[in-house]
């Protein structure tokens, strides 16, 4: 048996809250199985966790996060100088006092050290749990970054335009993964980044999804997405009339759509049918990119903002939807340009 090191150590504590990748929770498991040392860690650690088990987990607001964290670790401190108190006054009752004394003492200083523990622990699994979001939440934008390079590369070699693939109007743009010659799906055009090595393939996986593929095969060969699992962003429809404009601030990529998400999972194949009619649940509901939080989106200007509403302006327009549209079939395209429609 070796001692363990401080990385191992974080990482069975980490392991512990549920906040490791899978590839770190096998590693962890392999750590445990192989050491004593390690073993008894994990128990402790569990142990103290095992009273937030009672706890009914609650979404905290963005906004009151980090004032909320203040809060727990305002209520530690407090805490810890209590508990001093405490234990100074038990010494001295121990030395005066008798039996009962000491007892009921005892019981005092066991319960604070539980409201500490429980206060510590609270906030600190809020704190893990906010920064954890907020990582993948940058991670993603980077990545949108990365993609909005590649765009812009394209362009500069391809007289200023975006890439475009020339569709029969009708041709349905759900069918991800459809490798015929017909250009239907709407990541077929996206796929002319990877195809031309303006991108690579895992770019368009969000980090947050922690995808467990790996493309291994050589992009020419292909002339969409191998299937949905190697894309998890919704790009932008265009409007068969445009003029081509570009408004400065015009969503080109978002997170996964929620809306046909559900719809393309049980599809079985790209040539079956897609009939999605909208709910409440529907045009409420944020990408599971970032579990329902909001999503990322890039703009054409190269900027990417977290929306934790799905409408980029005040227009209120969504951007997963069209307007006036609660049926679809997957061949529908918007009417004009100012109604964003990102899918799918």
């Amino acid at each position: 048996m070796t001692r363990l090191t401080e990385q191992q150590k974080q990482l069975l504590f980490d392991y512990c809250l549920g906040i490791t990748s899978e590839q770190e929770s096998a590693l962890a498991q392999e750590i445990i199985f192989s050491d004593d040392e390690a073993a008894r860690l994990v128990a402790s650690i569990k142990a103290s966790l095992s009273p937030l088990d009672a706890i009914t987990p609650e979404e905290c607001p963005e906004e009151l996060a980090e004032g909320t964290i203040w809060r727990a670790q305002q209520a530690v401190r407090t805490g810890k100088v209590q508990l001093e108190q405490l234990l100074a006054a038990e010494q001295h009752r121990k030395a005066e006092g008798g039996f009962w004394l000491s007892v009921f003492g005892r019981l005092a200083t066991a319960a604070v050290f539980i409201i500490v523990g429980t206060t510590a622990i609270t906030g600190f699994k809020m704190a893990s749990t906010y920064a954890h979001h907020r990582y993948w939440q940058t991670q993603c934008e980077g990545q949108l970054a990365g993609l909005f390079g590649a765009i812009s590369n394209y362009r500069a070699d391809n007289n200023n335009q975006m890439p475009n693939i020339a569709a029969v109007p009708g041709s349905p743009w759900w069918k991800v993964g459809y490798q015929g010659p017909e250009n239907v799906s709407n990541t077929r055009r996206m796929w002319l980044l990877v195809r031309q090595k303006y991108a690579k393939p895992n770019d368009f996986i969000c980090p947050a999804t922690k995808p467990d593929c790996t493309f291994q095969c050589e992009p020419k060969d292909y002339n969409d997405f191998p299937n949905r699992n190697y894309v998890t962003y919704s790009f932008r429809i265009g409007c068969p009339k445009s003029a081509g404009d570009t408004p400065a601030r015009r969503v080109i990529i978002a997170d996964l759509s929620p809306v046909f998400e559900k719809a393309l999972q049980s599809a079985p194949n790209p040539d079956g049918k897609l009939i999605v009619k909208i709910s409440d649940e529907l045009l409420n509901i944020n990408s599971s990119n970032h579990t329902g939080r909001g999503q990322n989106v890039l703009f054409c200007d190269g900027s990417v903002k977290f929306l934790k509403a799905r409408h980029a302006d005040i227009s209120l327009d969504d951007i997963f939807t069209l307007r006036d549209k609660m049926t679809y079939e997957g061949t529908e395209l918007p009417s004009s340009e100012s109604d964003a429609f990102l899918a799918p």
